[in-house]
This record gives structure tokens, sequence and C-alpha cells, in this order.
């Protein structure tokens, strides 16, 4: 079975957007849920920095805050679908338009993949906590409102659009969390999370990184600011809960791995913390000892900042530690994280708290 991931547009993947809006050129076919970027074919570079600006923004009487996605085939990394997600709706859209638009390829329609498209666009939706999604579609596009139908979109009112398409349109809801319980069948084409950097790949833990894991968070040397380095207990433990969390919120700490031999050297990702008080986003990372001072840790917190940038809401993310844990809170000032506060606690005396808000990095990259 054919799998599937969304993936945040990157520099890299210029001659492929391109080549995506030149096939519904050549086809003569509309152009849906793409953000602009048909706008945009001399200028990509542009582009990029107008969705990351639009990201961040409040709405307006004439725009909207969104992001946008490539539906990307994992067997051979073909864009083959595009989805653009409204985070927030203005007036305007709030009747008309609503919050996904989405468009698969020419040449590969006809296969179902619109289904996947969406599927993974209301996971997108659920973890920017979208209850209610709002679509609409020609009535005359069948094949565009039965994929809402078969998601569990419900059919709310149809109207005569005078202004943009002048023609009859179907407007839907869907009901993000049942819909996602109700179609579970989709997990099936959802391929594994998996975030790249130039020399390490992220991905889910599994029971089977025990000993690989064990061997970083037994290390004492390198568990020296937390209360106890761990036993086998307290890993396995590690990993359930990281699994649980990948399920429940769609992140958690993940497997850090070497490029080139696949080796896991350690793990870093984003967890929900309880810091001052206030449960929030922080980055978290440990890497084996022997694996060290080679900017790894860096590299892969300065991944994890960008993907929860790009595929969350958080209005900024967090790194807490022991305050003699001087690597780890240099690590955090690498990736552009300021000094926030030091407050008292009883586990580490007294905790470093960094903080990065939204707006500060401009470039995302990285899979769903």
């Amino acid at each position: 079975m054919e799998k599937f991931y969304l993936e945040v547009p990157g520099i890299e993947r210029e001659a492929d957007a391109v080549d995506y809006i030149r096939e519904f050129q050549e086809y003569g076919s509309p152009i849906n849920g793409v953000g602009g970027l048909h706008r945009y074919l001399e200028d990509y570079a542009g582009w990029l920095r107008m969705t990351e600006a639009r990201n961040v923004m409040e709405p307006t009487e004439d725009r909207c805050p969104a992001r946008e996605y490539f539906l990307v085939r994992e067997s051979d990394r073909r864009i083959v679908g595009m989805t653009n997600i409204r985070i927030a709706l203005n007036e305007r859209m709030s009747k008309y338009g609503g919050h996904i638009g989405y468009s698969i390829r020419p040449t590969e329609r006809g296969r179902g993949y619109n289904k996947i498209n969406l599927y993974l666009a209301l996971k997108v939706c659920n973890r920017y906590g979208i209850e209610t999604v709002m679509m609409d579609a020609d009535l005359d596009n069948p094949a565009s409102w039965r994929t809402m139908e078969a998601l569990g979109g419900v059919r709310v009112r149809e109207y005569f659009d005078d202004e943009e398409s002048h023609c009859d349109v179907v407007v839907y809801h869907i009901d993000t969390e049942k819909a996602l319980e109700e179609h579970a069948e989709f997990e099936e084409m959802v391929a594994d999370f998996r975030l790249e950097t130039e020399r390490l790949f992220l991905r889910p833990m599994s029971m089977d990184d025990y000993d690989a894991l064990y061997a970083v968070l037994a290390d004492a040397e390198i568990m020296q600011h937390y209360p106890y380095a761990f036993d086998e207990a307290r890993v396995r433990s590690w990993i359930e809960r990281n699994r649980d969390r990948y399920q429940k919120y769609g992140f958690g700490l993940w497997a850090v791995c070497l490029k080139d031999s696949g080796e896991m050297i350690g793990d870093c990702g984003l967890t929900l913390q309880r810091i001052d008080g206030e449960l929030l986003p922080e980055i978290g990372y440990h890497i084996r000892a022997d694996q060290q001072h080679k900017g790894y840790a860096k590299e892969a917190a300065a991944a994890v900042r960008d993907w929860a940038f790009a595929s969350t809401s958080y209005p900024a993310l967090y790194s807490y530690c022991k305050y003699t844990n001087v690597a780890s809170y240099k690590t955090a000032e690498a990736i552009g994280m300021r000094f926030e506060k030091e407050y008292p606690d009883e586990a580490n005396g007294t905790t470093h708290v960094s903080i990065i808000r939204r707006g500060d990095v401009v470039e995302c990259t990285g899979r769903e």
C-alpha cells in the first residue's frame, strides 16, 4: 500500500513545486489549494517568505493566517497534491471558503489520493484546535465534495456564488475528532514521521531502541543534572510514554539517528512540560556521550524548532534544565532561544528557562 505524508515547503523543492503547477497549466485544469503558488513561479523563494509571514499573521478583513503543505508519496517522494489550511477564519472565510483547500495533480487523479490528503489535513487542524472544519466546493465538482463526505462531511447549505465562482456552491462541516476516530483506516496510508537534517534523521522510537536509549539515559555523566540515571524500567517507561505522546499529540521525543548508518545516538523532540506551574511546549534532547561535541544536539533541536512552528499553533517554544546544566542551555541559545527566567523548584533547586517566539525563525522544513 502506498504511504503519504505532508511536507512543509522548502527551498530545495523549487523545481518540483514549479513542475506541479505547470502540470495543471498543461492540462488546462483549475488550480486550487496551492496558497497562490501559481502566481510565484518566477519567485518561489518569495512565495516561501510570503507563506511564512502569512502563517504568523492575525486575521484581517482580506486575509487569514494559513499554512501550505505538499502531499508527498513516500515511495518516490513525488509531490502528488497540495493542501492549504487556514488556521483561523475572518468573517468572509467563515462564510465562503472555509479552512481547507486541496488539489491533486492531473496525472495522479482517480486513485483516491485526495482522501488521504484531507485526512492528513484534518490531523493538522486537530493539532491547531480546530474542532469543526468548514469546506466548500462547486456543486458541479462532485469529486471534491464526495471526498468531504467520505471523511464525515455534512452538507450544511448551498448557495450561488455571484462574486468569484459564478456557480452553485455546497458547504460542508466536518467534526475533526470524530472524523479522525471514525476513519482511522487511513492511518495505514500515513508514512511514519521522519524529520531530516544534513547529517541526521529523527523518527518515532520503539521498544527496539531500548539498548540504544539505555546507553544514553543510564549514563551517569549524561544524566548528572537529573535526579538520577535511568534503570531498565525507567528507560522502557520513557519509550512507552513517548509512543503515547505520538498518538495523543502527534509529537514527542523522537529517536535521533545518523543519516549515513541509521544508528540511534539519542533523542530529541517536543513535549509538554510543567514549567513554573504552566504546561508549555519544550524542546528536549539527549545525545550519547561519544557523539557529543559534534553539533548533533543543535542540529536536531533546530529541526524540531522549525517543525513545531510549522506544524503547531504554539506562539513560543521553551527549553528548561537545572541551572548547572550549561551545555543544555547553550544548545538552546544556539538555536535562537534567549534566557527567560530562573525559578526555584524541588527537583532542580533552580531551573533555568529559555524561550524562542514564533516569527523569530523564518525558514521551516519538515514532514508531518
